[in-house]
């Protein structure tokens, strides 16, 4: 949303580049290349046998989208099986329903010994019935609660053989298909964003602090879109390459519906400031 307004005030900017204090400066076309705004090579975290594969080239998806997954079949039961025993409290109950039951015969023998039916050693058997019921109880909780994880780590592995689209975008490319064997390090699919689109431009350093984050430009398609658009300047490089004596500048133009194709080469009209000497007397070390 940063970038409407100085696409809105592309048009304004660069007609008063004649003004005392505007310039515009021309890009050759041969040096300026629309390009995807991120190209992502879509691979997997582990290996494993490609089970599915859900789009196909030229295939919009969109982040988050389950756009391939490994053979999961043996993830899949491990899952049931965890969730099954994360869920099973029997054993809990059964230590509860014991604990109870000798409670409840612990009061009964310390009623009858008041009137001397029952020995002091029933009485110490019953309360170490109990304590050993309440080590069960909390063994039997930590048990379920190890199964709990187990679960999770069950299901995270799993989950990792789902493969997702990190971005939207468009698949350019399929590398792999089902029943081809992944390797950790293999790129299954590429996907190419192309909302909005991006232009890198290489310039002399002595055009250094002359464009600015935010700055307008024009840019001209060449064949087959043959137009021309506002774009925005969305970053200018704060260092300057000491080999080249360059510096790089990065274009976005919006392309929300995808009807202008990557890989068009253009021609940039950049608005620039030219500082007038009062001014650079002002921006100078020790000036006033």
């Amino acid at each position: 949303m940063r970038n409407l307004r100085p696409l809105a005030l592309a048009a304004a900017v660069l007609a008063s580049a004649g003004s005392a204090n505007a310039a515009s400066l021309d890009i050759d076309a041969t040096r300026c290349l629309l390009k995807a705004r991120h190209v992502i090579q879509l691979g997997s975290p582990v290996f494993g046998v490609l089970g599915q594969v859900f789009v196909d080239r030229a295939d919009r998806v969109t982040k988050g989208q389950v756009v391939a997954k490994l053979d999961t079949s043996v993830e899949e039961a491990q899952v049931a099986l965890d969730k099954h025993r994360a869920s099973v409290t029997a054993t809990i109950e059964a230590v509860r329903a014991d604990m109870r039951w000798n409670q409840r015969e612990l009061e009964r023998r310390r009623k009858l010994a008041g009137n001397m039916f029952s020995k002091a050693n029933d009485i110490d058997e019953i309360q170490s019935k109990i304590e050993q019921d309440q080590i069960s109880i909390r063994k039997a909780e930590d048990d379920l609660q190890v199964a709990k994880l187990e679960f999770h780590r069950s299901s995270a592995q799993l989950e990792a053989k789902i493969l997702k689209s990190p971005l939207d975008g468009y698949v350019t490319e399929l590398k792999l298909g089902a029943g081809e064997f992944v390797y950790e390090q293999t790129p299954i699919m590429t996907i190419a964003q192309v909302d909005p689109l991006q232009i890198e431009l290489v310039l002399p350093s002595s055009q250094f602090g002359k464009i600015a984050n935010g700055g307008a430009a024009m840019v001209h398609l060449s064949v087959p879109v043959d137009r021309e658009f506002p774009v925005a300047v969305d970053m200018v490089d704060r260092v300057i390459d000491p080999a080249s004596g360059t510096f790089r500048v990065r274009l976005l133009l919006p392309n929300p519906d995808a009807a202008i194709p990557a890989g068009v080469r253009c021609a940039v009209r950049l608005a620039t400031t030219e500082a007038t000497p009062d001014a650079d007397a002002a921006d100078a070390p020790g000036g006033s």
